[in-house]
């Protein structure tokens, strides 16, 4: 939800751009990421009455001619946990990822998933599910004292929240129109399967 305020918000937006991973049949699927970051300080640090919203869309590309409806979107975004790589000890549960000689360290900072977006992606058409998700300390103080602690050290080091890297894990099923339902909510799974397509992007780190 987006509130209305008595003066306009400090706003820093990340758009991250990905590709599809994982297709069925034709069908792809293709996501963004952005996180802004509403009333910072002067100094451009998050407040404990400040705002950390993260935008995501979800696109299903559809190159046949049976229509489509969205399921379940399941989303998840990691911030790069800087103060940690630089040596801070931090107490709060970070993924750590190989890359060559380095240990990147991920902070899952959003997860969830939504059922009720009721968007349809028609036949040789697109079709697009946006999520608005907004983290606050009333909403989930452990979490948001993590982002808040991460985007404070890339303040200190001189760093735009913009340079803070972000991985974004989607699985998204959609059914497809016109095929017969199964009549059991305990049918076997390759009954659902045949009325419905699953389609992935990113790696899952986990929790």
């Amino acid at each position: 939800m987006i509130r209305s305020g008595t003066r306009a918000p400090v706003e820093w937006r990340l758009e991250i751009p990905f590709v599809a991973t994982q297709v069925h049949g034709s069908a792809r699927v293709e996501a963004t990421a952005s996180i802004g970051y509403i009333g910072l300080d002067s100094n451009g640090t998050l407040p404990r009455n400040g705002t950390a919203r993260a935008w995501i869309n979800v696109t299903v590309a559809n190159p046949t001619s049976r229509s489509l409806q969205y399921d379940t979107v399941i989303y998840k975004i990691w911030m790069e946990d800087l103060p940690r790589e630089a040596g801070f000890a931090v107490v709060r549960k970070d993924v750590p990822v190989q890359n060559g000689s380095v240990i990147r360290w991920l902070y899952l900072a959003y997860s969830g998933s939504n059922t009720s977006s009721g968007v349809s992606v028609p036949a040789f058409g697109a079709g697009t599910v946006p999520l608005v998700l907004d983290l606050t300390e009333g909403l989930d103080p452990y979490t948001f004292a993590a982002v808040q602690n991460i985007t404070g050290f890339a303040v200190s080091q001189g760093r735009s929240l913009t340079t803070i890297p972000l991985e974004l894990f989607i699985l998204t099923s959609l059914f497809i129109d016109g095929a017969p339902q199964p009549q059991s909510p305990t049918a076997a799974l390759y009954l659902t399967d045949v009325v419905r397509i699953v389609l992935g992007q990113g790696k899952d780190y986990g929790a």
